[in-house]
């Protein structure tokens, strides 16, 4: 099923573009990394899926109809949570289920499922930051929703609410959840997306998956080579050495793998792709930090 279908979108806001000309496609249990500098345009993307702006032109539909006409079915975590400091954090997860119109066995179900029942009876003024943000995501997802729109979901969490945070999201997505994750954290996000979204000043930088993304910038594959060998002698490999790495592109990658194996009997070497930092800093192009084959060699 496709839960987000965007073609050709633009928004002005203030005289100022916003997005320009963004197409995107997301289906049943995949996880879109929506990455950007500042004032790229990502919150106002969200905010078009949640039907809170209408685009100038083109087309968008949100679990195939108009966004905004299936709230309980869209979950959503902004970047700020704000809650009523003096309530009690068990009893502000029910007054959002009464709103949602949703059964309070839900929310006792949820207070377990986030390790939130020791402070159930807590004020909120007294609650951690990471308590406050998987009360966050509790509510967003009281209504079981088919689409779940986070907006820096980890900010300020330490490492273990962060990674509690994803492993929920691995949940979420294999149970057929649509995630959009807005995110500056791309050590993160890298490892659960299925796709990504750069954008650049409401324009679309790059959009696929990881492999065709790599496959597009054409950066470097490294190896790291163990020590203690004469690789500088081999003529196939000397030309990509750079200290104790290899820095090729990945179409010798086959050639590189048999001349270490075969030739040189090396099986413990480490292979790394580009990462999604790598891959972030050369489609917005930041010449001052990307890493070129040229200057990689």
């Amino acid at each position: 099923m496709q839960t987000i279908n965007a073609s050709g979108l633009s928004l002005c806001l203030g005289g100022q573009p916003r997005l320009q000309q963004l197409s995107l496609q997301l289906h049943s249990g995949e996880l879109l990394a929506l990455l950007g500098h500042n004032g790229a345009g990502k919150s106002t993307l969200i905010k078009l899926l949640l039907g809170l702006y209408q685009p100038d032109s083109g087309s968008l539909t949100v679990l195939g109809d108009k966004p905004g006409r299936q709230p309980l079915q869209v979950g959503y975590l902004p970047e700020n949570v704000s809650f009523y400091p003096q309530m009690q954090l068990g009893e502000l997860l029910q007054y959002f289920a009464d709103l949602k119109g949703i059964n309070r066995r839900r929310v006792k179900q949820l207070l377990v499922d986030f390790g939130l029942e020791h402070c159930a009876r807590q004020a909120l003024s007294v609650c951690s930051k990471g308590e406050r943000q998987r009360l966050g995501l509790a509510q967003a997802l009281l209504s079981q929703p088919a689409l779940l729109l986070l907006d820096e979901p980890t900010v300020g969490l330490d490492p273990l609410a962060s990674a509690f945070m994803y492993q929920t999201l691995q949940t979420l997505r294999s149970q057929g959840c649509s995630i959009v994750v807005c995110t500056h954290e791309l050590a993160l996000v890298e490892p659960v997306l299925d796709q990504l979204l750069i954008l650049d000043h409401g324009r679309v930088a790059a959009c696929g998956t990881l492999p065709a993304l790599q496959q597009q910038a054409q950066l470097p594959w490294r190896i790291q080579l163990p020590a203690g060998r004469a690789w500088h002698t081999d003529p196939l490999l000397a030309p990509w050495l750079c200290e104790q790495q290899l820095l090729f592109p990945v179409s010798l990658l086959p050639q590189i793998s048999q001349r270490l194996t075969q030739h040189w009997h090396c099986i413990d070497y480490r292979l790394q792709s580009p990462d999604l930092g790598q891959l972030f800093r050369h489609f917005l192009a930041d010449t001052t930090s990307e890493l070129t084959l040229a200057e990689a060699v």
